[in-house]
């Protein structure tokens, strides 16, 4: 998976690109909703973390993240995380 943020400052908007499969641009989408549910909670949590990574906070706290991410997505997200 792949993603870029727009960030546009004179409108105040974020706009998010999700390209679901790294080999093929088809798979990009700027619609969050046409994700499936662990799609946008692995999205989300990427954004945070790569958010995270700038900030200098000494932890951060997520609940339930992984409520929608299959096995597979779940391991790589808490290998990701921890």
């Amino acid at each position: 998976s792949a993603g870029q943020l727009d960030f546009d400052h004179e409108n105040q908007t974020l706009n998010l690109i999700v390209q679901k499969d790294n080999s093929n641009e088809m798979s990009q989408t700027k619609d969050v909703k046409a994700l499936s549910g662990g799609e946008r909670s692995f999205t989300t949590l990427a954004l945070l973390l790569a958010l995270g990574e700038s900030l200098e906070t000494p932890f951060r706290v997520m609940d339930e993240f992984d409520v929608f991410l299959d096995p597979v997505a779940r391991k790589i997200a808490l290998d990701n995380m921890v």
